[in-house]
């Protein structure tokens, strides 16, 4: 080996050693943020919700306390549920929910990307609204992951997405990303993964439309409570 390859081996091993100082620096001296997800409204349009408990096994593995799990009815006696994960200092907390469905026994039917207009008030969502806008692209609509399952109970709809600060991403890898970014910049934020999701036995189309309802009453008030 040349002695040009192996310094350059050596730049590589104490860069990548710094960042780990950096990180490890940045979970040790932030404090967690105080977070109420318990005060999402349990009244969201026609939808009431009731809280699930959550296992301290559950909180375990998540490796944070700051989780919801809640199920939201609505006069029909429709249901939806909603999962939230937040954590302020610890990027681990969060992964593709597919993981947990695949490993629950559930087959994947089909998974995608689409957009779900939830209202002009979810634009501070996005650092790049008004350079959206100038595109004449719609800047109303939230981009989330879609994934279509099946198990022995019939049918399930969930959508997902991420978050990084203000910033919002349906992509789990550019929600890391953003928060070891953020960690060498010194400007550490937390983030969350907010799941909907919803199940069915026979119509796929109708649980899709009553999921997105539920979407389009939800993702505009969360930044209230997610810092």
């Amino acid at each position: 080996m040349s002695n040009n390859k192996a310094y350059l081996i050596v730049i590589i091993l104490l860069s990548l050693t710094l960042v780990g100082l950096i990180y490890f620096w940045q979970a040790r001296s932030i404090s967690p943020a105080k977070i109420k997800l318990e005060n999402i409204p349990l009244k969201l349009g026609e939808w009431k919700g009731e809280d699930i408990p959550i296992s301290q096994r559950t909180y375990e593995l998540l490796e944070t306390k700051d989780a919801l799990m809640r199920e939201y009815t609505n006069s029909q006696g429709e249901r939806v549920a909603l999962v939230i994960v937040y954590s302020a200092v610890n990027r681990g907390s969060f992964h593709p929910p597919e993981i947990c469905y695949l490993g629950g026994g559930r087959t994947l039917l089909n998974k995608g990307i689409e957009k779900v207009e939830i209202g002009q008030k979810a634009m501070v969502w996005l650092p790049i609204a008004k350079a959206i806008a100038q595109r004449g692209k719609d800047s109303s609509a939230l981009q989330v992951n879609k994934l279509v399952m099946e198990d022995r109970a019939g049918k399930e709809i969930a959508w997902y997405w991420f978050t990084a600060g203000s910033r919002v991403t349906p992509n789990y890898y550019r929600q890391q990303c953003y928060f070891i970014w953020d960690e060498i910049r010194h400007n550490r934020q937390g983030g969350a993964m907010v799941r909907v999701s919803i199940r069915t036995r026979d119509d796929l189309k109708r649980a899709d439309s009553r999921g997105k309802a539920f979407i389009k009453q939800l993702a505009p008030i969360l930044l209230d409570y997610l810092p």
